[in-house]
This record gives C-alpha cells, structure tokens and sequence, in this order.
C-alpha cells in the first residue's frame, strides 16, 4: 500500500463501534430499527480489521508494528465478546431471537479467530527479527571509519 494508514486510529475508531454495538445489545432496543444496522455494522468491523491486519502485514518498516499487532489482537477480543454477546444474549437483539444473527456471528467469529491466529504468529515473528542486528559488523566498521 502506498499510502499512509493511522492503525492507531483506525483501532480506536473500531473500538468505539465495538462498544456501541455492546450497548446496543445491553439495552431495551427495538429490533425493527436496529437489527439491520448492527448486523451491517458487524460486517463493517470485520472487513475493516482484515483490511487493517493486511496493511500491517505490509507494513515492515513501521516503526510501532509490534504495538499496533497487539492492539489489533485485542481489538480483535473484544469483537468476539460482541459476537458472543450478539448470538448468546438475552437482549431484544439475539441470536435466541434471530438465526440470522446467529448464522452470522457463527461466520464473523470463525473469521476473527482465524486473524487472531495469524497476529500471534505475526508478532512471534517480529520478536525473531527484531533480535537480528539491524548494521552489520562490517557496514557499522564502514560507517564509523568515514
């Protein structure tokens, strides 16, 4: 990707769509209104973070990659407790109530495990390659002799 992404902020700004789909779920919602919504909603998030687990994939040369992996996985917890939350809960909105719902977060929670997965490998091999000597002997004997 050529262009400059924020992970930060696009981790904080999925983060708050996450709590609001918590909310949501919580609270005496009419699902007429919002069933439609949240289920587009949990689209959204999905695609938004393997969308951002493949541009910090790419991202090499990022200086806070390890730190951005870890918010990502976290990022990633707390949307499989809304999923669980969205198929298990007792709200107006459920998966008790609506096997659509149940049918997605089944699919979505499948996904998100899965890039869960490939983070904790991505971050093991970072810690690997950040124990590698970033100049070599020669290059720094180079370097400091000019």
């Amino acid at each position: 990707m050529n262009k400059h992404i924020n992970f930060e902020d696009n981790i904080f700004i999925l983060n708050i769509r996450i709590r609001m789909i918590q909310d949501l779920l919580i609270l005496d919602t009419d699902p007429d209104i919002f069933l439609n919504k949240t289920m587009e909603d949990l689209d959204f998030i999905n695609t938004s973070l393997a969308t951002l687990l493949a541009a910090l994939k790419e991202s090499f040369r990022l200086i806070e990659r390890d730190e951005q992996f870890h918010n990502l996985e976290e990022t990633e917890r707390i949307f499989r407790e809304v999923l669980s939350d969205a198929d298990h809960g007792e709200g107006n909105i459920s998966g008790l109530q609506y096997p659509e719902l149940r049918e997605k977060a089944a699919v979505l929670t499948s996904q998100s495990q899965e890039r869960q997965r490939s983070i904790a490998e991505l971050i093991v091999e970072t810690k690997h390659l950040s124990l590698e000597p970033v100049v070599g002997y020669e290059e720094l004997h180079e370097l400091l002799s000019r």
